[in-house]
């Protein structure tokens, strides 16, 4: 394992349930970056690299939606899960016709979603000490 592997598996293994759920948007976010850099590319690879990125939007949205307490989460995590189902749904169309504006579209939405999460952590140390100690604390989507 290289030294950039490592520190990014303790980063991982080390990050809190939210930090964790900041960095698969991270993720999400550059895979739609590098797939629209990828129209850019000119011969072959150009289908393959455009590909490879929405596939990993993909799996990382997978990710978020299965990561949701459906039942501690109630409204907000419902409205996730369809708008991740929304977002796999476009980006699969996206990479069929391999259309940007598509790409660009999710990227939109998982941006202002990642902006959404970041104020939830922000807000989290200011909570009351009844709701640092609730049963759901560790749950990344029952507490937004």
């Amino acid at each position: 394992m290289s030294i950039a592997q490592k520190y990014h598996h303790t980063q991982v293994m080390t990050a809190t349930p939210m930090e964790l759920v900041l960095m698969l948007y991270d993720a999400c976010i550059t895979a739609l970056d590098n797939a629209e850099k990828a129209f850019a590319i000119e011969g072959p690879d150009r289908i393959q690299h455009i590909s490879n990125n929405i596939l990993h939007a993909e799996d990382i949205i997978t990710e978020l939606a299965v990561s949701l307490d459906m039942e501690k989460g109630g409204d907000v995590a419902n409205n996730l899960h369809r708008l991740y189902d929304f977002m796999i749904y476009h980006l699969s169309q996206a990479n069929i016709k391999k259309d940007v504006n598509a790409i660009l579209d999710v990227r939109k939405m998982m941006v202002e979603l990642r902006e959404a999460w970041q104020k939830v952590k922000e807000q989290e140390p200011a909570r009351s000490e009844d709701a640092m100690n609730a049963p759901s604390r560790g749950t990344v989507f029952a507490n937004g």
